[in-house]
């Protein structure tokens, strides 16, 4: 049941809408719980009582870490340790075997948002070893970990920031829900129009680099640069429009990423759920910066190896993890050494500079997006030889119709970006009156109906 699906509508429209508005308040969370296991019930019977098992085994694992007393260390160590074997086996079981060599061994399928649920499970886990108080009840554990808007692609959210608004449901608030369904069609237009469009261009270009001139194969990168920032940004929107019609407010994710200025902001605002769990759970798990300056260096080196890792059995996710973990640990040298320096503070503040920041972050991101994308080293080196190889001209004939798209859309998703569109039109709005609403949303949905092209999926499912 994609959210860009016919059957998704019907469902939200049909089924999860009517169960949370019109059962007493109290039974909000049972509907909520109910709805959403029918959404992944729909995607993955088998794999349902996988995540019931989970939920339950990590649930009664914080009831026992707020109880007093009682070995807690052993416990907490236990209870993270089952759920990453669990997530190795899911995950990592057929790239093992693989590397071994291992013939005629059945594929082990990857249960749908399992790389999500896993996290939350264990930041839940490890809060409530930290002193957070546990779950008000089982119902609203197991909602916080089912729920259907971001289980399964996330955002990945926090026990404390939903299990609150479970414990006591908010009444309905229109312009709450307006604004939920002005979130949730620019979702919907940044993967239908966008994401699913400059993904034929993308597709088409790593297939085959070596078939197109090298501007057309730095297009394709582009292209490419721009599909998974409207994919799992437009997921996002859809997530957080469609859960605040619910009446329950999910984290933000994206805020223009690629306006940052330097490596370490972009992961500030990049799957910025991911990158505090990596942060909290991980990074300061092997140290943080507690160790002195190339102790902190290894540890956000390590870090985005392991994150890379968590995207998928790859090699080429651990290499894109490492180019960001390098990217990362040069950025804090560079930052270390020429903080108190008067040239460079003056530096800083130059709008040449912050030009060629922004220039510059955005080249090595586009380069880590190659490795990515690229399902194998040699897919990755055959694109950066032909992106960085002898130049090639475009000729008439390269100026296919996909091309042309590919760029008018590029330029227009630059330019949004740019200028923050996202927020200023939810700014806008705010302020129009119900009847222009509805003549914007009218838009969006004709926009979304003339452009999309129909895409299976979104790309983080895959992880």
């Amino acid at each position: 049941m994609l959210f860009t699906s016919y059957a998704f509508v019907v469902f939200f429209a049909g089924v999860a809408m009517p169960l949370r508005w019109l059962v007493p308040a109290r039974l909000v969370p049972a509907a909520l719980l109910c709805a959403s296991y029918a959404f992944y019930i729909s995607w993955s019977p088998r794999y349902a009582a996988l995540l019931g098992a989970m939920t339950l085994a990590s649930y009664f694992a914080g009831a026992l870490l707020a109880r007093p007393g009682g070995r807690k260390k052993l416990v907490v160590t236990l209870a993270v340790t089952a759920l990453l074997l669990v997530l190795a086996y899911f995950k990592y079981t057929n790239f093992i075997l693989a590397q071994l060599r291992v013939t005629g061994h059945v594929d082990v399928a990857l249960p749908l948002g399992v790389s999500f649920f896993v996290f939350e499970m264990i930041s839940y886990v490890v809060d409530v070893h930290r002193g957070t108080p546990p779950a008000g009840s089982l119902v609203q554990y197991l909602v916080y970990i089912a729920y259907f808007p971001h289980l399964v692609a996330g955002p990945i959210v926090r026990a404390g920031e939903l299990l609150p608004q479970l414990e006591k449901a908010r009444p309905f608030d229109s312009n709450l829900t307006s604004e939920g369904m002005f979130i949730a069609l620019v979702g919907f237009v940044k993967k239908m129009v966008f994401a699913d469009n400059l993904g034929v261009f993308a597709d088409a270009v790593f297939k085959a680099p070596e078939a197109h001139p090298s501007a057309a194969v730095w297009l394709g990168a582009l292209a490419y640069t721009g599909q998974i920032f409207c994919d799992f940004s437009g997921y996002t929107d859809i997530a957080r429009g469609a859960s605040m019609m619910l009446g329950i407010e999910l984290p933000e994710n994206f805020d223009y990423p690629y306006n940052s200025r330097s490596i370490t902001e972009f992961w500030r605002r990049w799957h910025m759920t991911l990158s505090r769990w990596l942060r909290d759970y991980l990074y300061i798990s092997l140290g943080g910066n507690r160790g002195g300056k190339l102790a902190t260096y290894r540890n956000l080196f390590l870090t985005m190896l392991l994150g890379g890792l968590w995207h998928g059995a790859s090699w080429t996710f651990v290499a894109w993890g490492a180019w960001h973990g390098a990217l990362l640990a040069l950025h804090k040298l560079l930052v270390d050494l020429t903080r108190k320096t008067p040239i460079f503070v003056r530096l800083r503040a130059n709008i040449a500079y912050q030009t060629a920041s922004l220039v510059t972050t955005f080249f090595v991101v586009v380069l880590g997006w190659v490795l990515f994308r690229a399902q194998t080293f040699a897919a990755a080196a055959a694109m950066l030889k032909a992106m960085f190889g002898p130049f090639v001209a475009l000729s008439p004939a390269d100026a296919t119709p996909d091309f042309v798209l590919t760029g008018r859309l590029l330029a227009v998703l630059a330019l949004m970006h740019v200028l923050g569109f996202a927020k200023v039109g939810l700014r806008a709005h705010r302020a129009m009156p119900p009847a222009a609403r509805g003549l914007l949303w009218a838009a969006m949905i004709a926009c979304v109906y003339v452009f999309a092209i129909g895409s299976p999926t979104f790309i983080y499912f895959q992880f």
